[in-house]
């Protein structure tokens, strides 16, 4: 990986970027990239040109052999272009539940901004609005809106109030950080409960990929991501800790804390099962 003259800068999520139901429930979806959407688009439109071509090559055989007039002929053509360019999409989003041939093999789907399954009246809009900005622009109107979107979302998603989200990724083993051993007694006593979900989602994704990052982007993010987490974090950690150490000591000892939770709620709640099975036999 060649280094970069300086460091990168610093995106990070807020809860403004999460994604959130009508129910107010926070739903951790993460957004197709860029690229996986160019080349999703890149496959979806190699087939409706083909089936445009197709389409085309059957009407022009078909008015040969039956000496179709030029009305029926233009008729058949337009219908076979709204079937490639509209149908095609609206089809496979609505069989394939959001989801194209091209999605499917970048293991991309759209969704409404809420999470939930994208409407017949979405995806119709967003399969005309393709027409103007990807078909009669060459894709240069889809392109610099894409680009500009922070959830590369093109003009159609933004009128139809939807986005494309990432469904299918790489798989991982996860891993959570041990405290360091000299951050032991600082961390046991430390109150790392507030923190934010998306924040501890921003630093269990950094962790991990810290050793492949260009060392200045590195620091820079390591203390990016301290400065949010400081006022979370009380007491603040010892003088002399490196911003890494505190990263890691904070999300192991938060991951511990909420995984004892968990463990005496299950328990807690067995007990309760069985106390409800044995009430009606009890003395």
């Amino acid at each position: 990986m060649a280094t970069m003259g300086s460091a990168a800068p610093v995106l990070h999520r807020t809860e403004a970027d999460a994604m959130i139901t009508g129910d107010a429930v926070l739903l951790d979806l993460r957004t197709a990239s860029f690229p996986s959407r160019m080349l999703a688009a890149a496959i979806d439109g190699a087939i409706q040109l083909v089936l445009l071509t197709l389409g085309t090559v059957a009407v022009v055989a078909t008015a040969a052999r039956a000496d179709l007039d030029d009305g029926l002929i233009t008729a058949a053509i337009i219908t076979v272009s709204v079937t490639a360019y509209v149908g095609y999409p609206v089809l496979c989003e609505l069989l394939m539940r959001g989801r194209s041939v091209g999605r499917l093999a970048l293991g991309t789907r759209v969704v409404r901004d809420d999470g939930g399954p994208v409407h017949v009246r979405q995806s119709l809009l967003r399969a005309v609005m393709a027409m103007l900005e990807i078909w009669s622009t060459a894709g240069s109107l889809a392109l610099t809106c894409a680009v500009l979107d922070r959830k590369s979302r093109r003009l159609g998603d933004l009128l139809a109030g939807t986005i494309v989200i990432q469904e299918r990724m790489a798989a991982f083993e996860p891993q959570r950080p041990d405290v360091p051993e000299r951050l032991l007694p600082w961390a046991e006593s430390a109150d790392v409960g507030r923190l934010p979900v998306t924040l501890l989602q921003d630093i269990r994704s950094f962790l991990p990929r810290a050793a492949r990052i260009n060392p200045e982007s590195r620091l820079q993010l390591s203390r990016d991501l301290l400065r949010r987490t400081l006022p979370f974090v009380a007491p603040a950690p010892p003088p002399g800790t490196a911003p890494e150490e505190f990263l890691a000591a904070v999300l192991a000892e938060r991951s511990r804390r909420d995984e004892e939770r968990l463990r005496r709620a299950q328990t807690r709640r067995q007990e309760l099962a069985d106390e409800v099975r044995a009430f009606p036999f009890s003395a």
